[in-house]
């Protein structure tokens, strides 16, 4: 991982040191190979919409920065602790980062400023609107601080929308992800950056689902608490939808192999 950092860092803070428009395309291309390193795979299901946006998800894990980084530009709505930790923080600023202290309230007007500016030149933002890491067994309530970014960024650019979307690591080295294996790579609670990043490469190949919904239009009139929890509904049901797949998909194969084995076969539990 550190000399795929070597490689591409370096241009790419060149490149958002100077403004060039290289820089914007770098951070993808720098995530894929970051999660080449890290032996991450990600699939996507849904297509990202275009225009002004603000996409909303649900966080897990330091991993969701180059798993959705990985797949389009994006600027990231993040904590300030978020750059404290050495690896970290330089992975995330490399992508692009607007930062927050989430304790000085004050911040956030000038925080929704800047997000409102990127949007309205393209570049979408993301925001983990729980505010914080959890489990991946569950989603936590939306806040709607940030939301008014997005309401601020309709003003001026018409088919401003919110694009939901759900993160799923649902395979580790092959197999389905079960409530023991989510500490391997949700990193919440009183979890420290270094040892949880060693127990995550130890652990082997995941695989990271990524859901896109389609996009919620946003209007300026609509208040902030509206749009988060019509966006908290609509990721539920991404992932309500997503596990109803997943159980599915795992419950056909079984049935088939029952019926069709001849007394010889082997018959898989």
């Amino acid at each position: 991982m550190n000399r795929v950092r070597l490689i591409v860092g370096p241009p790419r803070a060149l490149a958002q040191w100077r403004g060039w428009r290289l820089g914007r395309f770098a951070a993808p291309r720098f995530q894929r190979l970051l999660l080449a390193a890290l032996r991450v795979e990600v699939r996507v299901h849904g297509r990202p919409t275009a225009g002004s946006r603000l996409i909303v998800a649900n966080h897990v894990s330091w991993l969701d920065i180059p798993v959705l980084g990985s797949i389009e530009p994006m600027t990231f709505l993040a904590k300030k602790e978020v750059g404290a930790p050495a690896i970290g923080g330089r992975l995330a600023r490399l992508q692009g980062i607007i930062f927050v202290d989430r304790r000085r309230r004050r911040c956030i007007p000038a925080v929704n400023a800047e997000m409102a500016k990127t949007m309205k030149t393209g570049e979408p933002v993301v925001l983990f609107a729980e505010a914080t890491t959890g489990d991946g067994g569950r989603i936590l309530p939306f806040r709607s601080s940030h939301f008014e970014a997005v309401r601020q960024a309709a003003v001026d650019a018409a088919g401003t929308a919110i694009q939901p979307v759900f993160l799923e690591y649902s395979r580790l080295v092959g197999l389905r992800v079960g409530r023991r294996e989510r500490p391997l790579f949700a990193w919440y609670g009183d979890m420290t950056f270094t040892p949880h990043f060693l127990r995550f490469i130890a652990a082997g190949q995941t695989r990271c689902d990524v859901h896109y919904g389609p996009p919620i239009a946003v209007s300026p009139g609509t208040s902030r608490k509206i749009l988060a929890r019509q966006t908290e509904l609509k990721v539920r049901e991404l992932a309500g939808a997503a596990r109803a797949a997943k159980d599915l998909f795992s419950a056909t194969p079984v049935r088939r192999r029952k019926e069709t084995a001849s007394a010889g076969d082997p018959i898989c539990p």
